[in-house]
């Protein structure tokens, strides 16, 4: 298993969870402390991407990825100021 799809699928549970969705459906009644922690959530998730990616490429991991769950984890990452571009290479069109 492709470690860069391990570690969004444990991120696409975790925000799966209702805390969560009152965050992502409500985003003008989150508290500045709430918005700020998940804001470091995502930062860490986009640490631990681009330490799985070199993994993958070190191990020869094929990029099994979805486009599904990563078109997700890139919609929160941006409601957080957070660009993923530099993990998932946006596709030419």
């Amino acid at each position: 298993m492709c470690t860069v799809s391990m570690v969004g699928d444990h991120f696409n549970q975790q925000w799966q969870k209702p805390y969560y969705q009152q965050i992502f459906t409500n985003i003008p009644e989150v508290s500045k402390k709430n918005f700020e922690a998940l804001k470091r959530e995502v930062e860490s998730m986009k640490e631990l991407l681009i330490r799985a990616k070199a993994y993958d490429e070190k191990n020869n991991e094929p990029n099994c990825e979805m486009d599904e769950k990563v078109a997700k984890l890139k919609e929160i990452a941006k409601l957080m100021g957070v660009s993923l571009d530099d993990v998932f290479k946006p596709k030419k069109e």
